[in-house]
């Protein structure tokens, strides 16, 4: 069996932030390993991700609630490009009724009018390359001037994608099993490797047009934490191959390039404008591996007078080389950049994140 899996394994010392905040507003975090410990959900760095990623690619895609109104304003622009006569009244219900068969959205049965003229997909936000929304619209203004009927087809064909985006990250269906994209990727959460603390902060603002008021216009109260995270995200080569239909077409390494190197640097902005604290990995460390494989630190780092950061990479240098030990067929080529300083990760060393981006687009690629 080879090594199908390729894990990137980051540890991320992050600043003062509340980049992924709960319902509270207060930092996300999590109970692991007897503590409370500091969070960023992997829906969060996947949005960013996709978001560093899509200005990047040639083939976008696009989740919305809206594919009705995406898909027309497509067919709008298409007909008018040919000179066609398009009915939009009629070409949003031919397009809505292939959207709203592929999400089985929840309507108000007992209303058919409302339902027929509403744009929603209910609760369902649905993942689309854009080329598909741009086949529908086609499809839309061709069936109407031939009197032909649309089908889920002309939108999507089967369950690969040629987005990247689609194939990596994946979608269902509710009503087309048949037609949902397994995921190619897994992404973790990241977690603080040591305990959650909280930093409040009081604040105050002037309200700059009252004359002779000295004091504050507004005073509230925002919540800040701040730590050394650890986090993974693992691509199925074989899935993937499955899953997206550009796979070795001209550019695809460069977008796959593009997406590994979003989902190592890339996250959240969530109070970005007050904090300010993007910093880039510490450390990357890339496996190939027979079946997936994360580190824990169940057992809570300690600070060494140095901060989280170091502490964390010697635990992880020492978890890595527990593993190979006890399971040394479930690993392959390891690469690892970063603050490796004397520390023995037991991998191959390289200097440049771009290193890293090439060790992971080889491994995909066979190379």
């Amino acid at each position: 069996m080879s090594h199908k899996f390729i894990t990137v394994h980051t540890v991320t010392a992050l600043p003062l932030h509340n980049m992924n905040r709960d319902q509270s507003g207060l930092p996300k975090s999590q109970f692991d390993g007897g503590i409370q410990r500091g969070r960023i959900s992997a829906q969060a760095l996947k949005r960013a991700a996709r978001v560093a990623f899509l200005n990047d690619v040639p083939e976008a895609s696009v989740r919305t609630r809206d594919g009705v109104g995406v898909a027309l304003k497509h067919a709008v622009e298409y007909a008018a490009t040919k000179g066609l006569d398009f009915d939009e009244k009629a070409g949003r219900a031919a397009i809505k009724k292939v959207v709203d068969g592929l999400a089985k959205a929840a309507k108000d049965k007992d209303d058919d009018a409302k339902a027929e003229d509403s744009d929603a997909q209910g609760d369902n936000i649905l993942f689309f390359a854009t080329s598909e929304l741009q086949t529908l619209a086609v499809a839309a203004v061709e069936a109407q001037a031939d009197g032909a009927t649309l089908s889920s087809t002309d939108c999507i064909q089967d369950a690969r994608s040629a987005s990247l985006d689609v194939a990596a990250f994946g979608r269902m269906f509710a009503a087309a099993h048949d037609l949902g994209t397994h995921a190619a990727v897994a992404v973790s959460h990241s977690a603080t490797t040591h305990p959650f603390a909280l930093t409040a902060d009081y604040f105050s603002a002037v309200d700059d047009a009252q004359d002779g008021h000295a004091g504050a216009g507004h005073i509230g109260m925002t919540y800040y934490t701040s730590g050394t995270y650890y986090r993974t995200f693992t691509i199925d080569v074989e899935q993937l191959r499955r899953s997206w239909s550009r796979f070795g077409a001209e550019g695809s390494r460069n977008e796959l390039s593009s997406l590994v190197r979003a989902l190592i640097t890339a996250l959240p902005s969530g109070r970005v404008s007050n904090s300010n604290p993007h910093t880039l990995p510490a450390l990357v460390l890339v496996e190939q591996q027979r079946s997936r494989c994360a580190y824990d630190f169940d057992e809570p780092i300690e600070a060494d007078g140095r901060g989280y950061k170091a502490p964390t990479l010697a635990a992880l240098a020492a978890k890595r080389r527990s593993a190979l030990r006890f399971d040394p067929s479930n690993f392959g080529r390891a690469v690892v950049a970063g603050e490796v300083g004397d520390l023995d990760f037991a991998a191959e060393q390289v200097e440049t994140l771009d290193d890293i981006v090439a060790t992971v687009a080889d491994a995909v690629y066979g190379a």
